[in-house]
């Protein structure tokens, strides 16, 4: 089948290009280049071989010729976020531009017409259940052309098959819109703007190709309108741990008023659009935390089959690994069609008779505590839960590890969290004992044998001890065994000295004559990348976590400004180091 999609360049265009040249049809695509990520998307869908056409929906001559021999058009093209622009520019793409477009279509004999829509040409209505056959009162100028559009299908209907798709949020792979979120939570927190619990309705992409790809197909689409949104309804909060989660866990969601930045977007609105300006607030932006939907997609269901598959927090996964992959996030560069090294493969049974190095502090064992050992399960059980919970599974049933649990600190945490089926192990029985005489499920048990013999068992791991006892080629293995150990998508926690310390850097590497390495935010991320794990996120571990006492009040300050100090320092010297505190920890997970 010969197919056209308008807006090609775009995501949902792109995305849809790319599924229709798989399933063999042959693909023109029509699209602007009007900034990089267009130019990308050009390029890379003429290099899988679609045709790319760089007109616009006003040139009805050269529509004309573009339309020729075409079975099926997806019209997706539009003006939508445009926000320097007066009306006349929407409706001059939005009305006018699908007009030549169906005009042309019906001249070329076309089989079939399926104009994207939005879900905007609906009111926001909070609580209530919204369908295809629903009030239509859109509040904005684009929703209105958008409205305007689909009454202008409706007068080419007796000429052309035709089919009408009201688009909810679509997400994914390929999505530009949400970027901005997954940076802020890469760089440690997310902005809830308001209350955070109005609704959202979002469709991962790949659950909205197949329901426009059916609306193409079936006949009982033809002359229909039809509501595409993902499996249920979640709120702004929710859509922000989701992103939060995807990335880890470590960003915290900081909260501010509402109608603040609503004053501020009106008044950019007002000074910036008249000069032409896109203005880096606006109105429209801002219903991301305002607007509340909630669809039934009835016809969708009944007429098409369709069902979406694809929950909230697998997109915002997947989301989240293309962004990696891309090197749109900080810190993360592109992996495709690079060479990228990797170690040597793991010979499990080899690994677990691996002899290690250190002797005196081997890596198995780990007994960092207070001279009054019961006193640890509390002071060191809340530092653990202040730098660490955020990055465990919020599934509380998880099977966890804890390596090198010494009397069980970590374990203990855990399990007064509600997690139920932790397992910790250390080499030493005498450190076991301490944690078995309080029910703790840990045991006498060697580090790299136990993971050898355990494949794909856990959810997540956490090492308790320093990675700075293992040699650099013991830690490429250990960090394998791990990789091995873990279900696909699983988390690993890793922590080690900070190099980066121009205070204890040096010194804690000397101290110890078990210690054999130290790590910046740099290298921590470059091992673990080596090994093949994803979504890492290195943090710098506080100490100063116990509010009760005053002194931490006075030492996290200093830090704070050391830490400060220190940036500026580096910077001075050509160097990018943002983490400074004693200790630095990752958290990373295994590719699915």
């Amino acid at each position: 089948m010969r197919v056209l999609i308008t807006g090609g360049t775009g995501f949902i265009g792109s995305r849809l290009a790319l599924r229709c040249l798989r399933e063999g049809h042959e693909v023109r695509v029509l699209g602007r280049r009007n900034n990089a990520a267009e130019a990308a998307s050009a390029d890379s869908l003429a290099r899988a071989g679609a045709q790319v056409h760089d007109v616009s929906v006003g040139d009805a001559e050269a529509l004309g010729e573009v339309v020729q021999g075409t079975d099926l058009v997806f019209h997706l093209a539009a003006a939508q976020h445009e926000a320097n622009v007066p009306d006349s520019h929407f409706e001059a793409v939005n009305v006018e531009g699908i007009r030549n477009l169906l005009a042309a279509c019906v001249r070329a004999g076309v089989g079939r017409f399926v104009h994207g829509s939005t879900i905007g040409v609906y009111r926001a209505s909070p609580g209530q259940l919204v369908g295809e056959d629903s009030p239509l009162a859109p509040d904005n100028i684009y929703g209105v052309t958008k409205l305007a559009a689909e009454r202008v299908v409706a007068e080419f209907a007796p000429r052309i098959p035709t089919v009408v798709v009201r688009i909810s949020e679509t997400y994914g792979p390929g999505d530009r819109r949400l970027l901005k979120l997954f940076r802020s939570a890469a760089r440690g927190f997310l902005l809830q703007v308001g209350s955070g619990d109005n609704l959202h309705h979002p469709i991962f992409i790949d659950d909205l190709l197949d329901g426009l790809l059916a609306a193409a197909r079936l006949e009982s689409a033809v002359g229909t309108t039809f509501v595409l949104a993902g499996p249920q309804p979640v709120s702004s909060a929710e859509m922000l741990r989701a992103v939060s989660s995807s990335l880890g866990g470590r960003a915290r969601i900081l909260r501010i008023p509402a109608t603040p930045l609503l004053w501020t977007a009106t008044v950019l609105e007002t000074l910036l659009r008249p000069l032409g300006i896109q203005p880096p607030l606006h109105r429209r932006r801002m219903d991301f935390f305002r607007k509340s939907f909630r669809f039934q997609g009835a016809g969708a269901h009944k007429s098409l089959g369709f069902e979406p598959k694809v929950d909230l927090e697998t997109g915002m996964a997947a989301a989240a690994r293309w962004y990696e992959a891309e090197g749109l996030l900080p810190g993360a560069a592109p992996t495709h069609g690079a060479h990228q090294p990797t170690p040597a493969a793991l010979d499990p049974e080899a690994a677990g008779r691996m002899p290690l190095t250190a002797g005196i502090e081997p890596f198995d064992s780990f007994w960092e505590a207070p001279s009054d050992i019961e006193k640890g399960y509390r002071t060191v059980c809340e530092f653990y839960r202040r730098n660490y919970l955020s990055g465990f599974p919020t599934d509380r049933s998880a099977p966890i590890l804890v390596v090198s649990c010494g009397p069980g600190y970590m374990v203990e945490m855990l399990t007064q969290q509600g997690y139920r089926d932790v397992v910790g192990i250390d080499s030493d029985a005498g450190k076991v004992a301490w944690a078995q005489r309080r029910q703790l499920d840990c045991r006498a048990e060697r580090a790299f044998p136990w993971l050898a013999a355990s494949e794909s068992r856990y959810q997540a791991i956490f090492c308790e001890q320093e990675l700075n006892h293992l040699t650099k080629p013991e830690i490429v293995v250990f960090l394998q065994l791990c990789q091995r150990a873990l279900r696909p998508g699983g988390t690993l926690i890793v922590h080690g000295l900070n190099g980066a310390n121009p205070i204890t850097g040096a010194e804690a590497l000397a101290q110890n004559f078990d210690h054999y390495n130290s790590f910046t935010e740099y290298t921590l991320r470059q091992v673990l990348d080596y090994v093949g794990f994803a979504g890492i996120r290195v943090h710098g571990l506080h100490l100063y976590v116990f509010y009760r006492n005053p002194f931490n009040y006075v030492a996290w300050a200093g830090s704070s400004l050391l830490s400060l100090l220190f940036r500026a320092l580096f910077v001075l010297y050509g160097k990018e180091n943002r983490i400074f505190t004693k200790k630095i920890a990752a958290v990373c997970r295994k590719r699915a």
